[in-house]
């Protein structure tokens, strides 16, 4: 999510109406709906109205929670959302970090009226060394008042995290933090779901697609070239996968034209210059990487705004003709904060 406090654009809403539309047709699963804070753009309840004509399409709203009402709720059963709400530790900590006295309680209320309307809230929280030690506080915060699941993102190079970096966790406290989690699971089981938020090494050197390394008769869905997620970002830049990723590997913007033709064009030329990216950060990471956990998104954005592609082009043959957006992908739309 975009948690930089000086954003300002906001997206032209036919744009994002016309995004919408076409995810039947691109084949996007999940559609989500973020900020800045959603509920301050003009066109919030245009676009979850537009999501509910899209057969298939999961809609997930991510907000503070603090600006919820009744009609809020009622907006969002009807169209069938899931609901994310960034809570940041305890009310003492949360409202440090807000800046602003009773945005805890206003968030708790929000939640509640959520929870009571029977929508499924995830509560997500960035774990630093500055509330680390509030993980199983807020846990059961989140299992006491009904939230269905409880997500933890390490703290990342991105949105505010960017000028706190010095409070990511160590090597050592991300691994714990794994553990932890499932310690937490277990208790709380069956009625909140713990986790976070993250691949494994693991899995990624099982499957390097998850690393959007796909390469054909070697992946398990047999995809050599594909984008499962396409971020369209405050002022209208589209991106393959990564939200923060360089401009420079952007599929276009969302103002130029459908969003089925920046795909259709990207996979024509733009798309292996992103893939050599991936490829290049994958071969360089995963293997040497020391944690349980690791943060790809926020490792290949890193890259991206140094990397120099040196190697080149080779074409591939796609399954898929010149390369598919993935049925099971997404389209994170981002508003502005208001």
């Amino acid at each position: 999510m975009e948690g930089s406090p000086q954003r300002r654009e906001q997206l032209p809403l036919e744009a994002v109406l016309r995004a919408v539309e076409e995810s039947a047709a691109l084949g996007v699963g999940t559609l989500y709906l973020t900020g800045g804070e959603p509920l301050l753009y003009r066109g919030f309840s245009d676009i979850l109205r537009a999501s509910t004509q899209i057969p298939g399409l999961e809609t997930t709203v991510c907000t503070n929670a603090t600006l919820v009402k009744g009609r809020h709720a009622e907006l969002l059963t009807d169209s069938r959302a899931r609901v994310n709400v960034s809570i940041d530790g305890n009310e003492e900590f949360h409202d440090y970090f807000r800046c602003l006295q009773g945005a805890f309680r206003a968030a708790e209320d929000g939640v509640r009226i959520l929870v009571d309307a029977g929508l499924e809230v995830t509560i997500v929280t960035t774990i630093s060394q500055s509330n680390l030690h509030m993980l199983a506080d807020i846990a059961q915060w989140a299992a006491g008042i009904g939230a269905a699941e409880f997500r933890v993102q390490p703290l990342l190079r991105l949105g505010r995290g960017i000028g706190i970096a010095d409070q990511r966790l160590t090597s050592v406290q991300l691994n714990e933090l794994v553990m932890t989690l499932s310690d937490l699971a277990n208790r709380y089981r069956p009625g909140l779901k713990c986790g976070v938020i993250g691949v494994t090494r693991r899995y990624l050197l099982a499957h390097p697609c998850a690393a959007y390394v796909c390469n054909g008769a070697g992946c398990h869905r047999r995809v050599a070239r594909e984008i499962k997620k396409v971020v369209i970002r405050e002022d209208g830049t589209v991106l393959p996968e990564v939200t923060n990723l360089s401009h420079d590997f952007a599929l276009g913007n969302i103002t130029d034209g459908p969003l089925s033709h920046l795909v259709a064009r990207y996979f024509e030329n733009g798309y292996e210059r992103f893939d050599r990216l991936c490829r290049t950060t994958y071969a360089e990471t995963v293997q040497q990487w020391g944690d349980v956990v690791v943060p790809w998104d926020q490792i290949v954005a890193a890259r991206s705004y140094t990397w120099r592609d040196e190697v080149a082009a080779t074409d591939v043959e796609s399954p898929c003709g010149k390369g598919c957006l993935a049925g099971a992908g997404a389209t994170l739309v981002r508003a502005d904060r208001g």
